[in-house]
């Protein structure tokens, strides 16, 4: 019964894969699929081209297919993909050469050396700013150079580690072609996956996304690992197919060439890398057609190179598939109107209460905030009004984990949050939105949003996004439905394939509201959330706040928009250099001498 049991399960998955696949296969995929076959069918063609030549060609290309995943997916300019290639080269030779290794299992555990190699480098590159990591992976790629010319006995010198080739070229090409394949595979696995949403909004703004609560550290971490592993495993093959580990061939040139071939594809598009790697291949092979000496040909291919380069991001910035990408985007773009009067019943949530006491904050010798007290009843809107400079917006960043305070205590539902940062407090149901319009313009309306529902996404990692294992296909399913719900609430549920930069500004404020609660909170900071808005989007957004807070969440808006304020807010704080001077109704408040003083000039509401 046991059996059954089980062969009924695989079967159910099986189908439920097969079903996943049908519903999400697009134009791409079946290029891809024609393009791998052809490939593989390379052979039986009598066109005499060395089919270790372009074995090893192949690998390159899934080494910077790798690099892409780094770059395009984890947002960190790596330039030392040569010498995780070089790990994984030289790991397989002296393991299966010297230690006496199976050549498989030495490619295996090589691959390894360089995974983990790559996820220590990732732990410290994803928490650095893009300049530092090019500088710090170049520094890198020059060390590990540098290291094996310094120890012949460990590369074997001029002569290098000899390794006995145990793969005819048809083998070496064919495993060449499902390897690139696969590691295409890869990366777009992990692109269309939650993990790879909130990847991407990580790399376009990074507060952002760690304010909807994405890790963007350890996910980081775990990309650079995958990118420098599979780099492993190509230097590993193509030792079997050269016949030789040699250390000149592994310098800090190889880490430039990649990284040159993911910008000319597109580091954003899966097979960018590929197409890069194809592209330099064609301009070597320009070069030893026209017949000249060695150092002539090198400068020549140098200059092409460099043209090529000059050329093609010159004119598309993005790189060759992703700019392809755009323009057909943009010849089959219907100029659709977002209808914005149809908001959807939002799912009721338990009204918590929030209590902040006593919040202080200092940066340098500005005190920007002193002794301010909040208290929030559950499923009530508590406005923060002031001048610029008054300090609203730190009250928010302190009550969502961006900023410590440096004394006062925040209380969630009687749960003290302590010292707990944004994503720590995005678990625990706080979420808020930016001060200016921060969307992720190069995703979709539907992808901001998943980048939200992300968070409630159980135990998501790149792994189980590369695996696409049953629970991860259903959680990922369950996120877009999250998100879906989500736009729907704030109006914009016809527009979740349009790209956010299509969007008017007052639109992307919505998408960024829709994106917190995607992540299914108890109280939402809104900060400004009228900025640029017309009378008319004030209006959508009163409906919108007015809807939330009969749904039971709690909210606290700042805003300096009065109409928004008197339509939504059941109370209102005002602050003044960051002190409290008046809080009640919008009624109380407005009749407050030094409210009219400090916020009006001595005006009236």
């Amino acid at each position: 019964m046991a059996g059954v049991a089980a062969f009924a399960e695989t079967r159910d998955a099986v189908v439920e894969a097969a079903r996943d696949v049908r519903a999400g296969w697009t134009r791409p995929a079946t290029v891809g699929i024609v393009a791998v076959a052809f490939a593989a069918l390379f052979p039986l063609l009598p066109l005499g081209v060395g089919l270790n030549r372009l074995a090893s060609d192949l690998y390159l290309a899934a080494a910077a297919v790798g690099l892409g995943i780094i770059v395009g997916l984890g947002g960190m300019p790596s330039l030392a993909q040569g010498a995780f290639f070089a790990l994984g080269a030289f790991g397989t030779a002296l393991l299966s050469a010297k230690a006496g290794f199976t050549g498989v299992f030495a490619l295996v555990l090589a691959a390894l050396i360089a995974t983990l190699a790559g996820g220590a480098v990732g732990l410290v590159a994803g928490r650095l700013r893009p300049a530092i990591v090019a500088v710090l992976t170049w520094l890198i790629a020059w060390l590990v150079a540098i290291g094996l010319a310094s120890f012949p006995a460990l590369s074997g010198g001029a002569q290098g580690i000899t390794v006995q080739a145990s793969v005819s070229p048809t083998l070496a090409y064919e495993l060449g072609v499902a390897f690139a394949g696969v590691a295409v595979l890869i990366f777009a696995l992990l692109a269309h996956s939650p993990v790879g949403a909130g990847l991407s909004a990580a790399r376009q703004n990074r507060a952002a996304a760690e304010s909807l609560g994405t890790p963007v550290a350890r996910l980081r971490a775990a990309t650079f690992a995958l990118g420098a592993g599979i780099a492993g495993l190509a230097g590993g093959l193509g030792v079997f197919v050269a016949g030789v580990a040699d250390a000149g061939a592994y310098g800090p040139l190889l880490s430039a060439k990649l990284f040159i071939a993911v910008a000319l594809g597109g580091a954003v598009a899966p097979a960018g890398g590929l197409v890069g790697v194809g592209v330099l291949v064609v301009l070597n092979r320009v070069v030893e057609l026209v017949g000249l000496e060695s150092l002539q040909a090198s400068r020549i291919e140098t200059l092409l190179v460099a043209v090529t380069i000059l050329a093609v991001l010159g004119a598309i910035d993005r790189g060759l598939l992703p700019s392809l990408t755009d323009w057909r985007r943009q010849r089959g773009r219907s100029d659709r109107a977002v209808d914005t009067s149809v908001i959807a019943r939002v799912p009721v949530v338990d009204p918590v209460g929030l209590v902040a006491h006593g919040l202080t904050k200092r940066y340098g010798a500005v005190k920007a905030l002193e002794d301010v007290d909040l208290e929030l009843p559950g499923g009530g809107v508590h406005a923060l009004i002031g001048p610029n400079g008054s300090g609203k917006t730190t009250v928010l960043r302190i009550l969502a984990g961006a900023v410590p305070q440096e004394a006062g205590t925040v209380a969630v539902g009687g749960e003290d949050l302590g010292e707990s940062g944004l994503r720590q407090r995005a678990e625990r149901g706080i979420v808020g939105t930016l001060q200016a319009t921060a969307v992720f313009p190069e995703l979709t309306v539907l992808e901001n949003a998943l980048v939200g529902a992300g968070l409630r996404v159980p135990h998501a990692s790149v792994p189980r996004a590369v695996f696409a294992t049953p629970k991860a296909r259903r959680d990922a399913h369950a996120a877009r439905e999250a998100a879906r719900s989500a736009l729907d609430v704030v109006g914009l549920g016809g527009a979740a394939e349009l790209r956010a930069d299509e969007l008017s500004g007052a639109a992307q404020r919505r998408l960024m509201i829709a994106a917190a609660l995607a992540t299914q909170p108890r109280v939402l900071l809104l900060d400004e959330p009228t900025a640029g808005a017309s009378l008319a989007e004030v209006d959508t957004l009163a409906n919108i706040v007015r809807a939330l807070r009969s749904s039971g969440l709690t909210i606290v808006l700042v805003e300096h928009n009065l109409r928004l304020v008197s339509r939504v807010a059941d109370r209102v704080t005002v602050l003044e250099a960051g002190r409290t001077i008046a809080t009640g109704t919008i009624a109380e408040v407005a009749e407050d001498e030094a409210v009219l003083g400090a916020y009006l000039g001595g005006g009236r509401f």
